[in-house]
């Protein structure tokens, strides 16, 4: 079974794509899914920038726990590390009113951001595998995973 194409066909379905369900929305594990999925995406789209900006964002709050959850807590660190370089002063409350661009980063904290980028690509640890082993036990969610 090829497990990435699996978790692509899941994203873009009614359990996690935002467009069909919003976060807020979402049970438990379907937000696990659904906040590591965006990061992943945006980090190796544009980086952790394009992340804060996009409306994926709205899962920052969220997804150092999602990636504790399925076991890559040095991904979850790097995580906390581009959330506190991004936000200072933490997080907005409402995780829908983060709405940055990229231009209201300074340089230093865009280079800073940049760095951690990098990190998160070398991929401390295989989240395709992961993610996938996760919907694998959680059936009464995501359905009954073959392979």
């Amino acid at each position: 079974m090829d497990k990435n194409k699996f978790l692509i066909d899941l994203s873009e379905t009614d359990r996690t794509d935002f467009g069909k369900k919003k976060f807020s929305e979402q049970s438990h594990p379907q937000k696990v899914f659904s906040a590591i999925w965006a990061v992943e995406s945006e980090v190796n789209n544009g980086g952790f920038a394009q992340y804060f900006e996009n409306e994926s964002g709205e899962t920052a709050h969220f997804v150092a726990e999602a990636l504790d959850t399925v076991e890559a807590p040095l991904t979850a660190a790097i995580c906390r590390r581009a959330i506190s370089t991004a936000f200072p002063d933490g997080l907005p409350e409402a995780p829908g009113a983060i709405g940055i661009t990229a231009s209201d980063f300074s340089d230093d904290t865009l280079g800073e951001l940049a760095e951690l980028d990098d990190e998160f690509i070398q991929y401390p640890h295989n989240l395709t595998e992961l993610l996938f082993e996760y919907v694998a036990k959680h059936p009464e969610e995501f359905g009954e995973v073959a392979g």
